[in-house]
C-alpha cells in the first residue's frame, strides 16, 4: 500500500473542492467515479484520499470550531479575517460565519469520499483487503459524522452516494439516528480492523483500537456508560493485543521526532517536507491567550504545564510547546501529526464511565496513572469522597491534560457545564445560553435546500 500521507491528490474528488457546499459534490464526483473505479489500486487511492480529506480540518477551522469555543483560550486579534474566528470564540457567530459554513463542507465532503469508495469497494479482489478497507472507510465516516451531531446536532444522515436533487431534498435526520449510525460504522470497524498493521508504511490507518477508542468516546458522549467501561476496558485489560502505553515523559508524546508513539491510537498525518502535506501553525497555538485559571491550575511538580509555554520559532511565531515543530524551509510548513484520540484519554474516559457506574476503586486507579505519569499527586479516597467529587475531578483533569487537542468544548457540553465554565472564565467572561451548545447550520445550505420542513435552522439563531 502506498503510504497515506503521500496521496492527497489522488481521489477524485479534488481537496479544494472542500470549500463547496456538501450539496453541491454529489455531481461532481459522479462525473468521475466510473471511470476511476477500475482496480484495487485505485480503491487503495481513494481509500487513502478519504483520510488525506481531514488533513485541511484539525490545524483548520476544527481549532476555532472545536477549541477556541471553550474557556481554555481566546482569540486575541478580534480584527483577523474580518472577525470570523473571533466571531465564533465570543459566541457572535451567524449561520453566514464562513468558518462554520466551510466545516460543514469539509465534513460531508469527507463523508462523500466515504461513500463513493464504500459503494465501489466489491472492486478489490482479496477478501481480506477488502474487508480491512470497508472498516477503514467506516470508520472515517463514524468520525465525520460524530463531529458532525456535536457541531450541530440533527443533521442529513447520508450512507450511499445520491444524485444532486436527492441531496437538495434531504431532511435533518434526528440525533439519536445519528448516532445509532455512528454506533454501527464502528461497531463493523471493529469487526473488520486489524489490532496492528505489519507494514510500516500502513502506520496511521484505523486500527481496531482506535475504533474501539472512538466507540468508547461515542458512549461517553451518549451517557451509555456500562457500555462505555466495557469497549474502553479492551483497550486498557493486561494482555490486550493493542500495546498502547503512558510514555514516561508527557512531552515526548507531541515530541515531533517521536510521531505514532505508543500512547497514539489515532492522529491526523503530515508531512512537512512534502507539497501539499504540511500544515501552518494555528492561531490559537500560537502566542495563545491562555486562561490563566488554566495555567495556575497545575501543581508545582506537574509536567503538562509546561507544555503549555510558548518557545519562539522565529520574530513572529511562538507556539506552545505541545505544538511546536521548526518551519520547513521550501515551504514554511510544519509537519506534527494531529493527535485525535490518545492513550491518557482513554484512560480518563474510563476512570468517568467507571464512576457513572459505580464510585470505585478501579477508577481511582486509572485516573491516577494519567496525574502519575505527570509528577503529579495521586487522589484518594478522603480528597475524592464521593462520586459527584469524582465527576468534577475527572472533568478538570481532563483539562489540565488535554488543553489544546480539542476535547474541552465537547466535555463542557456533555457534561452539561459549559455555561458555568465560559462565565467563570479567567479570562473575558461569557454568558451564553444552552442553545449555543450547537452551531447555527449555514445559510449557505438553508438557501440550497428544497425541503424547507424538513432542512430548519437550529433553534435561536
Amino acid at each position: 500500500m502506498k503510504r497515506i500521507i503521500l496521496t492527497i491528490g489522488v481521489c477524485c474528488i479534488a481537496l479544494f473542492s472542500c470549500k463547496k457546499s456538501f450539496l453541491t459534490l454529489v455531481p461532481q464526483s459522479e462525473a468521475t467515479d466510473v471511470a476511476f473505479y477500475k482496480t484495487t489500486a485505485d480503491i487503495t487511492n481513494a481509500v487513502n484520499a478519504a483520510y488525506a480529506s481531514l488533513q485541511g480540518m484539525y490545524y483548520g477551522t476544527f481549532v476555532t470550531m472545536m477549541e477556541a469555543r471553550g474557556d481554555n483560550v481566546q482569540d486575541l486579534n478580534p480584527g483577523a479575517n474580518a472577525g470570523t474566528e473571533y466571531d465564533i470564540d465570543q459566541f457572535l457567530a451567524k449561520a453566514d460565519n464562513t468558518d462554520i459554513q466551510s466545516t460543514w463542507g469539509n465534513i460531508y465532503n469527507g463523508i462523500s469520499r466515504c461513500n463513493i469508495t464504500l459503494s465501489h469497494i466489491d472492486v478489490v479482489s482479496d477478501p481480506a483487503l477488502k474487508t480491512q478497507y470497508t472498516g477503514e472507510l467506516k470508520f472515517l465516516r463514524a468520525l465525520h459524522y460524530f463531529n458532525i451531531v456535536r457541531l450541530w446536532g440533527a443533521a442529513p444522515l447520508v450512507l450511499a452516494p445520491i444524485s444532486a436533487d436527492d441531496a437538495a431534498a434531504l431532511s435533518r435526520s434526528a440525533t439519536p439516528a445519528v448516532y445509532a449510525a455512528i454506533e454501527s460504522d464502528l461497531t463493523a470497524a471493529v469487526a473488520s480492523l486489524p489490532a496492528t498493521y505489519t507494514n510500516s508504511a500502513d502506520l496511521g490507518r484505523a486500527t481496531q483500537g482506535a475504533a474501539k477508542a472512538l466507540l468508547g468516546k461515542v458512549y461517553l458522549t451518549e451517557g451509555k456508560y456500562s457500555q462505555a467501561v466495557t469497549i474502553l476496558h479492551d483497550l486498557i485489560a493486561p494482555g490486550n493485543p493493542y500495546g498502547y502505553t503512558l510514555l514516561p515523559n508527557v512531552a515526548s508524546v507531541f515530541d515531533v521526532n517521536n510521531k505514532m508513539n505508543a500512547e497514539i491510537i489515532f492522529a491526523v498525518r503530515y508531512n512537512k517536507t512534502i507539497a501539499n502535506q504540511g500544515h501552518g501553525l494555528n492561531a490559537y497555538f500560537n502566542q495563545p491567550g491562555l486562561d490563566p485559571k488554566l495555567l495556575s491550575a497545575y501543581g508545582t511538580n506537574d509536567a503538562r504545564r509546561d507544555l503549555l509555554n510558548t518557545v519562539t520559532l522565529d520574530a513572529n511565531d511562538k507556539p506552545v510547546k505541545k505544538y511546536y515543530d521548526t518551519f520547513d524551509p521550501n515551504n514554511k510548513t510544519l509537519g506534527n501529526d494531529f493527535i485525535v484520540i490518545r492513550y491518557a484519554d482513554v484512560l480518563l474516559m474510563y476512570a468517568e464511565a467507571e464512576n457513572e457506574t459505580g464510585y470505585s476503586s478501579d477508577a481511582f486507579t486509572y485516573l491516577n496513572a494519567v496525574r502519575t505519569r505527570a509528577g503529579a499527586t495521586p487522589f484518594t479516597a478522603s480528597t475524592i469522597p464521593d462520586q459527584g467529587t469524582f465527576r468534577t475531578t475527572v472533568l478538570q483533569e481532563r483539562r489540565l491534560e488535554l488543553p489544546l487537542e480539542l476535547h474541552r468544548w465537547f466535555d463542557l457540553i456533555r457534561t452539561n457545564t459549559a455555561i458555568a465554565a465560559l462565565q467563570n472564565s479567567g479570562l473575558t467572561p461569557i454568558t451564553i445560553q444552552a442553545y449555543q451548545y450547537l452551531y447555527p447550520i449555514p445559510q449557505t445550505e438553508l438557501n440550497i435546500s428544497t425541503n424547507k420542513t424538513g432542512f430548519t435552522q437550529n433553534p435561536g439563531y
